[in-house]
């Protein structure tokens, strides 16, 4: 019995979650209401607030679920035997297409990240966790200061690839996409190449 109850429990926690962020597609993370995902979610707002006490809270759920496959796909790029921009250019195939599938969750982000300042707080843990379990800029020789610059630079550049990808595909600017690509590849290339 306890076992259905938590499955229950976990069902109408995601429906809240699913339906938060199907809203702020249709009509922006600002204007939607708390009230309003309770009654998409066909629920009630006491209830809603039994789960998440903002708005907030579901955009940061929503980051929490998907924080494990942004890990990996960072894992990957850090076990590549090689970072040339050719096997780069490989990655960032990769990267866009997980983006794409989260494009809601990264546009509801960045408009949640101009009001809520916890939002950007975990946003930019999420990329400090991301960035510190990369081995390749932690080699065994390289000094603590050597390592801080390292991990600065992974951090700006994951900061400058999402905003990249926030240009190219929710903006719609991408008549330079293969150029925009195979530049961000050669900075990376750069970045593992003094880490080397």
């Amino acid at each position: 019995m306890a076992t259905n109850r938590t499955a229950k429990s976990a069902a109408t926690r995601q429906r809240f979650v699913d339906e938060a962020l199907r809203l702020f597609k249709e009509q922006g993370y600002e204007r939607t209401s708390m009230a309003q995902i309770a009654t998409a979610a066909g629920s009630s707002r006491a209830n809603l607030y039994l789960y998440f006490n903002s708005k907030s809270q579901l955009i940061r759920a929503r980051m929490a679920e998907i924080e494990t496959e942004v890990a990996e796909l960072y894992a990957v790029l850090d076990g590549m035997p090689e970072h040339t921009p050719d096997t780069l250019r490989e990655w960032l195939v990769t990267a866009r297409e997980m983006w794409m599938r989260y494009t809601t969750e990264f546009e509801a982000v960045n408009q949640a990240m101009a009001i809520d300042p916890d939002v950007l707080d975990e946003w930019l843990g999420l990329i400090r966790r991301v960035t510190s379990a990369h081995a390749t800029l932690h080699l065994p020789r390289a000094t603590a200061e050597e390592r801080a610059e390292r991990e600065a630079h992974m951090t700006t550049l994951m900061m400058s690839l999402e905003r990249t990808f926030y240009f190219l595909y929710i903006r719609g600017h991408k008549e330079q996409e293969e150029l925009v690509l195979t530049s961000l590849a050669r900075q990376w290339a750069r970045l593992f190449d003094g880490a080397g």
